[in-house]
């Protein structure tokens, strides 16, 4: 049986300011509606997220948190391994890791360039071959063994 693993990279956030930190970012009013949106999309197509984990950073929690919130998903969970530029090496080792105890259906909440490598390399290529836009949503199926993934999705937040 294949698991769904699904990319929703964060939603609009605050430009980056003169003595503040990138990873201390918040959603704007333009993210946060977003993230509804993404919600509401979620909802329409009754794709129900067993476990949400989500990259600890601000913008990424916030947007975790609405999706779940108005998705009516159990809260995420924060995992460092989301976190932006870690090695893909590293998110695949911790996906096998969790493998055996993923539930069917599992939404991931992080950051680009990162989500469109980890896909890319679930897919079997180092190229990049997706580019995931802000409040984007992505589905790929993975075989048991971690073998074979397909891309089944993806949907730009415009279209949702």
């Amino acid at each position: 049986m294949n698991k769904f693993l699904y990319f929703l990279r964060h939603a609009t956030a605050e430009v980056i300011r003169p003595n503040h930190l990138d990873i201390d970012r918040c959603l704007i009013e333009k993210g946060r509606l977003q993230a509804r949106r993404v919600a509401d999309f979620m909802q329409r197509q009754n794709l129900n997220m067993q476990q949400v984990f989500t990259c600890p950073y601000p913008r990424a929690v916030q947007t975790a948190a609405i999706v779940c919130k108005n998705a009516g998903f159990a809260a995420a969970t924060e995992q460092p391994w989301l976190a932006l530029e870690t090695p893909v090496a590293q998110a695949i080792a911790q996906l096998q890791l969790l493998w055996p105890t993923l539930p069917e259906h599992t939404l991931l909440v992080g950051h680009e360039p990162d989500f469109s490598l980890l896909i890319s390399r679930l897919l079997g290529t180092d190229m990049p071959v997706i580019n995931i836009r802000k409040a984007s949503l992505s589905c790929i199926s993975i075989s048991e063994d971690l073998a074979q993934a397909e891309l089944q999705w993806s949907v730009p937040a415009r279209f949702m």
